[in-house]
């Protein structure tokens, strides 16, 4: 589980930025599609720490279905950084946004 984690931080960790974000007040962006996917992503962090609590307590299934959404989300994560990438004030809100989903992974797992 460990390296899955590691896997998962390794492969959204983005700069981080110098624009504080409230801890869960998730940022809002000029573009719809942005701020679905930011939605979408806050949900699936909460969903990944909820089944990886799961998988330490003996109930490994739920972690292992939440493994596969890891390259759709790679994908989009990448997508959405070049979509911002004419805008960098909302380019760094959302870098900042990812690292700190991302941290969020990463302290559930110690």
């Amino acid at each position: 589980m460990g390296c899955g984690i590691v896997l998962i931080a390794s492969i959204f960790t983005l700069a981080l930025s110098t624009l504080p974000t409230k801890a869960d007040e998730l940022p809002k962006f000029s573009d719809v599609e942005v701020n679905q996917f930011v939605s979408q992503y806050a949900d699936f962090v909460t969903k990944y720490i909820q089944a990886y609590q799961a998988a330490k307590a003996g109930n490994p299934a739920a972690f292992e279905q939440l493994k596969t959404q890891v390259q759709q989300l790679q994908d989009e994560v990448a997508k959405v950084a070049e979509k911002l990438k004419a805008k960098p004030e909302e380019a760094q809100r959302y870098e900042q946004f990812i690292a700190d989903y991302t941290e969020k992974m990463i302290d559930a797992s110690q």
